[in-house]
This record gives C-alpha cells, sequence and structure tokens, in this order.
C-alpha cells in the first residue's frame, strides 16, 4: 500500500513539474506559448516551396489567433512556403498601387513572391482575396490582401501601434506565422 502510494505521488509531481515547463496546450496546437517579439526591423525569408515545379507554393488559406503576449496571422500553403518579406509599410494593391487602407495606427505588410492564389493545373481560385478579417484583438485589428499579380501576394495587418513581431515558417502543413506583440 505504501509503495502504491509513493507510485502515485510520484507520477502526479512528474506531471505537475511536466505543466510548469510546457504550460497548457493553446488553440493553435503547441504545448507552450512563446514571449512577445520585440523587432520592428524588416524579416525576409527563403521559403520551402518551388515555384516552378509541378506543386508550387499556393495560398488556402489564412486565419488569426489571439494569445497571452501575442496576436497571430497565420497563411496557409501546399507545395512549400513562397519566399516572403514582412515590414511596415502600407498595403497597396498587387499590380495597381493603389493604397488599400487598413484600421488602426501601423500598417504591418507581409509580401510573398513565388506564390500562387490559384491551382495551376484547373486555374481554380485557392482563397477570397477580397476576404477580410476584423478580429479586433489588443494589437491585430484587421487582415485585408492587396491581392495576386505575378507571382506576387500581399496582404496587409492593420494595427493598433507600431509593435515588435516575428515571422517563422511551419511544416505539416505548411505555414508562413507572424506574430504581432500586444
Amino acid at each position: 500500500m505504501r509503495t502504491k502510494l509513493f507510485h502515485v505521488v510520484a507520477v502526479a509531481v512528474t506531471v505537475a513539474i511536466g505543466l510548469m515547463f510546457t504550460g497548457p496546450a493553446t488553440a493553435a496546437g503547441t504545448t507552450s506559448d512563446l514571449p512577445a517579439p520585440t523587432q520592428t526591423v524588416p524579416v525576409s525569408g527563403v521559403g520551402t516551396g518551388d515555384p516552378s515545379s509541378a506543386h508550387p507554393p499556393t495560398l488556402i488559406g489564412v486565419r488569426v489567433g489571439r494569445h497571452v503576449a501575442y496576436d497571430r496571422t497565420v497563411f496557409d500553403f501546399t507545395g512549400g512556403t513562397p519566399d516572403y518579406v514582412v515590414r511596415y509599410a502600407a498595403l497597396i494593391t498587387e499590380g495597381q498601387g493603389q493604397p488599400v487602407p487598413l484600421p488602426g495606427n501601423a500598417d504591418l505588410l507581409v509580401r510573398f513572391q513565388g506564390a500562387f492564389t490559384y491551382d495551376i493545373n484547373t486555374g481554380a481560385s485557392t482563397i477570397d482575396l477580397g476576404q477580410v478579417l476584423d478580429p479586433r484583438y489588443p494589437s491585430l485589428r484587421q487582415v485585408r490582401f492587396g491581392g495576386a499579380f505575378e507571382g506576387y501576394v500581399s496582404a496587409g495587418l492593420g494595427l493598433r501601434d507600431r509593435v515588435g513581431f516575428r515571422v517563422f515558417t511551419l511544416t505539416a502543413p505548411d505555414r508562413v506565422v507572424v506574430d504581432v506583440a500586444h
């Protein structure tokens, strides 16, 4: 009996210590939240996909989520991720150069190169570039697209203020993630 009680207590302590280091699961499916991002300089990255392949990076969705210290925007792709640049700048329409207004005091521009918004085999659209997401989170006020033209796709994040941000990619499924600090 005493050995069994010791075993139960040992398991409970092990689980409690594990939870202290991993934290609770979040809506994004991770085991812990990251700290708030702090950098404000432009970020660029090389994608994992090949725009000239039979299955190039194709944008299929965008979604947002709120975390403890930051707001997140996720761009979902198939065929790998495209090259990207994320920086503080106004959103303009691709191929036309018209300004696209965003709510808030700062605009974070997300621009993909070598990305498609349609199935190259059928021509069918894979995402509605006219959609507007209005989460009204602490920092992230809106996500809107500037369109697609000759392999470039742009989106703007309307932010409450100019805050720190980070960008990274994930695989299985392919995603480009943009976090903005609260």
